[in-house]
């Protein structure tokens, strides 16, 4: 924690303290008052009375719209208290209206320009309303109204820099010296503040003299080595360095010294060695060593490669697992290595913390989707709408893997809700429609999917997956040949030798009558091919049948039957010796 955290939370502490007792005195106050007038205004004094009571174990339980309401209640009765002021201004705090806070407290100093607390909550209320020179000298006053409480004295000092008056706060800094010794907190603040105003002599001095009062601070020590290190001063440096390794070479913030000092003179692999070590420090803290992972990792001229921060991002989450930015950023690091397996454990890991990225996402479920891991592809979908419902990469993604899980009916759910997301990206709603076109093709509906075939094109001609398949499917189907024929021909086009386009065209010829050009494409796809392809196979036996070369089609389908890929009227075709429809 800071100084300046640590004079807020102090303070804050004493002035709640402060707040029950003088509830109290207040309370006791009034009674006092009313004994020796009891007839005067009894009847508007029970009912304060009442009110302040009833107000203050509203505030205590935290109902502070019951609060307010009760004590200007109180305000209505007797306007003049000081006491309720105080406390309205105290509730206006909480609620974050710092304004309402400020006039509260002002008045309650106006009712009792001597009161401490009124006074430090007016301090606070200026502090909270950002005038940080308001602030300042009330809590200057405080200091001499009352100098034993120090933590008037650390409130000036907050609010002093708050206000970017150095000088003045250093003053304050050194009273407090002055009240308790020499203290490491007080001892940097204040070198801070001098490298702040470029006096090099003083910011040395006063490290200089907390290692003098305490020769093993390894936080001075460091602080004072890499000062040196920024002004030129590498020698001196060194020697502090050496020093701290003699004290506790084990110590995190060491090696962060000495991290610093090689990385700053080039000595890329020694820094390395060390910042490895200083990742794993339990010393060092989480933030501090995230923040450097994080800058090393994403700096277009970090001198470590992929593998090395991989390793510094492994060391770090051997003591803390839970940090979200590492997880993420290592499992982008084993997808850079292909280690995809690895890449989405931790991505999923990161996600499990933080759901809110979305490019770990689209990275999970990509890679498990090209993997053909469609079970995991289907869940981590899922779980990514949840967090994402407006993100129609996620639907799209999910209907990919339900189509192929053949789960139709529920591909053509998702993958209309994710059509409706897509906003002026006409190649991500030709993806749509040529999934939706592949459920409904599997569920036979074959006018539907060759309608949403067409849409998918009209936004996107140059699919050329999308051209070979739905060339192939009016083929199967016998309608529409030409559309076929001309489909196919785009594609063979661009990619004349590629066998699976071949055997589409090879088909379609054949489904026309034009069994001779089949015959020949048909040929040149196997000769492609190497006889891999059971489908291609049979195809050409198909039309070699149709040619009556019928011997030489059945050695084909038999090639094809060896394959295991093949049509399920195949093996009637062998066992028959004839082409089956």
């Amino acid at each position: 924690m800071d100084l300046g955290a640590q004079v807020k939370n102090n303070f804050s502490i004493k002035l709640m303290i402060k707040n029950l007792r003088i509830i109290c005195f207040f309370l006791a106050l009034f009674f006092t008052q009313k004994v020796s007038s009891q007839q005067d205004n009894i009847s508007d004094d029970r009912i304060f009375v009442k009110c302040l009571i009833d107000a203050t174990g509203a505030k205590v339980s935290g109902d502070f719209y019951l609060a307010d309401s009760l004590y200007k209640k109180c305000l209505e009765i007797n306007p003049k208290s000081g006491v309720v002021n105080f406390e309205l201004s105290g509730i206006f705090l909480t609620l974050n209206q710092p304004q309402k806070a400020l006039e509260y407290a002002s008045t309650a100093v106006i009712i009792d320009p001597g009161n401490e607390w009124y006074l430090a909550n007016l301090a606070l209320a200026y502090k909270e309303n950002a005038n940080h020179k308001k602030s300042a000298q009330i809590f200057s006053k405080l200091s001499e109204i009352k100098p034993d409480k120090i933590s008037y004295l650390f409130s000036l000092t907050e609010e002093l820099l708050n206000g970017s008056n150095y000088k003045k706060a250093l003053k304050a800094l050194n009273k407090i010296e002055e009240k308790i010794g020499v203290s490491e907190d007080l001892s940097i603040q204040k070198h801070q503040i001098y490298v702040f105003l470029k006096d090099k002599k003083k910011a040395i001095n006063e490290l200089t003299k907390l290692i003098a009062f305490s020769p093993e601070n390894i936080r001075g020590l460091g602080l004072l080595a890499e000062y040196y290190q920024n002004i030129n001063k590498a020698k001196e440096s060194k020697n502090l360095l050496d020093k701290m390794m003699f004290i506790d070479s084990s110590n995190g913030l060491v090696r962060l010294s000495l991290f610093q000092f090689h990385y700053k003179n080039g000595e890329i692999i020694k820094a390395y060695r060390e910042l490895l070590y200083v990742m794993e420090s339990l010393e060092v803290e989480n933030n501090l060593k995230k923040q450097m992972l994080l800058q090393i990792s994403y700096d277009e001229k970090s001198p470590y490669n992929i593998n090395q921060i991989c390793k510094l991002a492994e060391s770090y989450l051997k003591s803390d697992f839970q940090s979200s930015e590492v997880l993420l950023l290592l499992g982008n690091l084993k997808m850079h290595q292909r280690k995809e397996d690895t890449a989405c454990f931790y991505i999923r890991e990161s996600l499990k913390i933080n759901p809110l990225p979305i490019e770990g996402w689209t990275q999970l479920i990509t890679s498990t989707l090209s993997r053909n891991k469609l079970e995991i592809t289907i869940k981590d979908s899922k779980n990514a709408i949840e967090s994402h419902p407006n993100q129609p990469f996620l639907y799209l993604a999910l209907g990919i893997a339900l189509n192929q899980k053949n789960k139709f009916e529920s591909a053509i759910e998702n993958l209309k809700k994710g059509k409706n997301l897509v906003f002026n990206n006409s190649f991500l709603e030709s993806d749509f429609n040529q999934q939706i076109g592949d459920s409904y093709y599997g569920i036979k509906k074959f006018k539907m999917a060759f309608d949403y075939y067409e849409m998918s094109l009209a936004l996107n001609p140059e699919n050329i997956n999308l051209l070979n398949n739905y060339s192939y499917y009016l083929a199967l189907e016998k309608v529409n040949l030409e559309r076929a024929k001309e489909l196919i021909l785009k594609v063979i086009d661009k990619f004349p030798d590629n066998s699976t386009y071949m055997d589409t065209y090879g088909w379609v010829l054949f489904q026309i009558g034009e069994y001779e050009e089949a015959e020949q494409i048909l040929f040149n796809a196997v000769i492609k091919d190497g006889e891999k392809s059971g489908e291609i196979l049979e195809h050409y036996g198909d039309v070699l049948f149709k040619l009556d070369n019928k011997k030489k089609a059945i050695t084909f389908w038999k090639k094809a039957k060896a394959t295991g890929e093949h049509s399920k009227e195949l093996i009637q075709k062998i066992n028959e010796n004839k082409f089956i429809e």
